[in-house]
């Protein structure tokens, strides 16, 4: 089976010991979901060849989602000052070249981000924290795995969906046998002080996705209210959507591994097996 299995991870940075410190047990139930979520992945390790995270932070475009195809892969919180915390991972720009290429014979809007334009944006580093935060947990697990980048484009929910579908038929098609990871946290906007401020309704589309995850109807997440959606604030719809795309017609079951919103922020954790 080319898909191995998925997940949803929350990236809060303060999930890193290093910069959460004396905060992170506020968070505590959320790291015991990222921790338990990345043993369930780990723990099928011997079964996929790489990782394709879907995250919806690094270079986002407005008219295309992208892969970044580069061979060695660096990341750090220097964003959140702390430079020292460096990650690196190797990557797979054979699959990922072969994704972008098949997406663009069907017209998909998917591009390919390689080392000349990834000057030309002057991005300096590849992995983002949408990805290492959940790479954190799943090094701290035991995975080593070689990774694919993809970052969400702002369009259409069908396009999102179709994305997923190629990169599940391009992996089955080529012979790899993958596990996927939606990085993204849900609403924003929880409790007064959160960071996009407060909307009373807010938690409604935490609700919604929790109860479609535990459900295991992804698809339906295609069809949130979009007034609701941006009452949210929320940053992890779109990787979901790409996500349920790759798992288009498989049997999972999804099981929600925690949910909480100690900072005004909905963090998730999700871990979904494939059937045969």
């Amino acid at each position: 089976m080319s898909i191995n299995c998925a997940a949803l991870f929350p990236h809060p940075p303060l999930a890193i010991p290093e910069i959460g410190r004396s905060e992170l047990k506020k968070a505590q139930l959320t790291v015991t979901g990222m921790q338990q979520t990345a043993a369930e992945i780990t723990r099928l390790s011997q079964d996929f060849d790489l990782l394709v995270f879907i995250t919806p932070h690094g270079p986002v475009f407005r008219s295309h989602a992208s892969v970044i195809i580069k061979e060695n892969l660096i990341g750090s919180f220097a964003k959140f000052s702390y430079p020292e915390i460096v990650f690196k991972a190797k990557s797979a720009t054979d699959f990922a070249k072969k994704l972008v290429i098949e997406a663009k014979h069907a017209n998909l809007a998917l591009q390919a981000l390689d080392k000349a334009s990834l000057v030309d944006y002057e991005i300096e580093e590849e992995l983002d924290h949408g990805i290492l935060v959940p790479l954190y947990y799943l090094e701290q697990a035991g995975l080593n795995k070689p990774l694919i980048p993809l970052i969400i484009g702002l369009l259409p929910n069908q396009e999102l969906y179709m994305i997923g579908q190629k990169i599940a038929q391009v992996a089955n098609e080529f012979g790899y046998k993958i596990a996927v990871v939606a990085s993204g946290d849900l609403s924003h906007r929880l409790k007064k002080g959160a960071p996009a401020g407060y909307n009373k309704k807010a938690h409604l589309f935490d609700e919604q996705v929790i109860k479609l995850l535990n459900e295991n109807k992804l698809k339906e997440l295609t069809k949130l209210d979009p007034d609701l959606i941006n009452k949210a604030g929320e940053c992890g719809l779109r990787p979901l959507i790409i996500l349920a795309g790759v798992l288009d017609n498989l049997c999972i079951e999804a099981k929600v591994n925690s949910y909480q919103a100690p900072f005004g922020v909905g963090y998730g954790t999700a871990f979904i097996e494939i059937n045969n």
